[in-house]
């Protein structure tokens, strides 16, 4: 029985008025809610002994508890202390700046401009203290410059840059090529335009092109070249930093200078290190208070485009060939050649002059001179100036004069030269001939002096004979002379 039955029992035997019977059934109802009340009490009892059980475990264990907080506390008591201790020990850490980087773009392409921005707090991301720190920024490619407005001490290599960061706690820089160096804002300005120029008929922009292209030997891509080419040759502007870049990426050697693979693209990347300092003080020992790196990625393009344009020779051959055939006989060829060449280099740049020399090179090879030995001196002489100054490497025409000057010289030397040996041939001939008169008149003086000597022996024999003794000999001559011809008679 529960208790709700047993005060149920309860409620309905209740309510008794005197004179009322009790009967059996009440009697033992009402038994039976005592014995369930003395059941629930009973049990109410065990309970109350099993939570005094673990009432008192409890206890055991708080009073555990309190001697262990007790012993924990105890040294806890110099917390101040070790506060103060541990604050001074973190001041210096405390001065250090949180300091991030960002940029709108991962990728470039070479002629454009990555802006870096950097931004630095204090760690509890309050402003920087006054004087405003700096920053040293260097970049393991390219070169760096600040955006205008920015207090900065740059190097002459443009690979390194302190800036003062400003009042809202920004430095920003613009990273561009490496080949870039001394070039100004304005001109890198004029040639970014080209990149949003459109590319032929292709309905995008040359940078657009440049950067979905796979390969520059994509037909987009070629087509996005001559679109450049077009820009170059109409543009100042374009043609000085093109021509600038191209030096500096050959090292000086346009011609030859650096052998690229025609069907893959060139990338560079570019790590970005910025260290934030208290100042610029070369002499304060300030350490760094800040780090933070970025890599950019540039796409190498120009180089395909101007080598590429320089050999695209069509535009100019025709002029070039007929220039030639005007001029081949003359003894002054090359330097009229090369005079032209520099006059046309004013409004062709760097890249028109070389794409001009190797028109005029192509010119001079189909030439046929037959039997003309004008016109094979000549072509003979533009080829060679014209090798000669393609094997250095230069853009300039400098060799190919020389080359014409030391010709005419040498033909000059060669001339008098042959002069010289016509007259020593004369010469030669004169002394050969005085040598065998020489020895002709060594030959009759000999002669005279063996004729002289016979003479005197035969003066000396004639002044030896007797008058009588020739006249005796005489005599006996002709009797023998008589004797033989009557001998004669006889034989006959």
């Amino acid at each position: 029985m529960t208790l709700e039955q047993a005060k149920a029992i309860v409620d309905g035997l209740g309510g008794k008025a005197a004179g009322h019977l009790i009967r059996a059934e009440d009697w033992n109802a009402l038994v039976s809610v005592l014995g369930a009340y003395g059941a629930q009490i009973e049990a109410l009892d065990t309970g109350l002994q099993g939570v005094q059980a673990d009432v008192a475990a409890l206890a055991t264990e708080v009073q555990a508890a309190i001697a262990e907080l007790a012993a924990r506390v105890v040294p806890l008591e110099g917390l101040d202390e070790v506060v103060a201790r541990i604050d001074a020990e973190t001041a210096p850490l405390r001065e250090n700046y949180l300091l991030r980087v960002s940029t709108t773009n991962e990728h470039y392409l070479v002629g454009q401009v990555a802006e870096l921005v950097f931004t630095a707090t204090a760690l509890d991301g309050g402003p920087l203290p006054e004087p405003r720190p700096w920053l040293d920024i260097v970049t393991t490619w390219g070169r760096l410059r600040a955006v205008p407005g920015f207090i900065v001490r740059e190097n002459a290599e443009e690979n390194a840059l302190a800036v003062q960061f400003n009042n809202a706690g920004q430095v920003r820089v613009q990273l561009r090529s490496h080949f870039t160096k001394g070039i100004t804002a304005s001109t890198e300005a004029a040639f970014a335009g080209v990149l949003q120029a459109q590319a032929g008929n292709s309905g995008k922009t040359v940078m657009r092109v440049l950067q979905e292209a796979a390969s520059p030997q994509d037909p987009e891509a070629q087509m996005a070249f001559r679109s450049i080419s077009t820009m170059y040759e109409g543009n100042r502007s374009v043609r000085g930093f093109a021509d600038a870049y191209i030096d500096q990426y050959t090292g000086g050697r346009i011609i030859g200078g650096i052998s690229l693979n025609p069907g893959e693209w060139r990338h560079y990347r570019a790590t970005v290190m910025a260290f934030a300092k208290p100042d610029a003080v070369a002499t304060s020992p300030d350490p760094t208070r800040g780090v933070a790196t970025i890599q950019v990625n540039f796409r190498e393009w120009i180089p395909n485009w101007s080598f590429g344009h320089i050999d695209w020779v069509d535009p100019v051959l025709p002029d070039w060939s007929r220039l030639l055939d005007v001029h081949i006989r003359v003894p002054d060829l090359v330097h009229r050649m090369v005079s032209e060449l520099d006059k046309r280099a004013t409004d062709a740049g760097v890249l028109g002059r070389i794409r001009d020399m190797k028109a005029l090179e192509k010119a001079a090879n189909v030439i046929n001179p037959g039997n003309d030995t004008l016109m094979q001196h000549g072509k003979a002489m533009m080829q060679g100036a014209l090798q000669m100054q393609f094997a250095t490497g230069f853009a300039d025409t400098g060799v190919a004069a020389g080359y014409a000057r030391q010709a005419g010289v040498t033909q000059q030397v060669s001339q008098t030269a042959k002069a010289a040996q016509d007259t020593a041939l004369d010469a030669a001939t004169a002394k050969q001939a005085v040598t065998v008169l020489e020895n002709r008149v060594k030959a009759a003086e000999q002669t005279g002096k063996e004729i002289s000597a016979g003479l005197r022996s035969l003066g000396d024999g004639i002044n030896k004979i007797d008058v009588v003794q020739v006249a005796d000999l005489g005599s006996r001559l002709n009797a023998i002379n008589a004797s033989l011809s009557g001998l004669a008679s006889r034989i006959r």
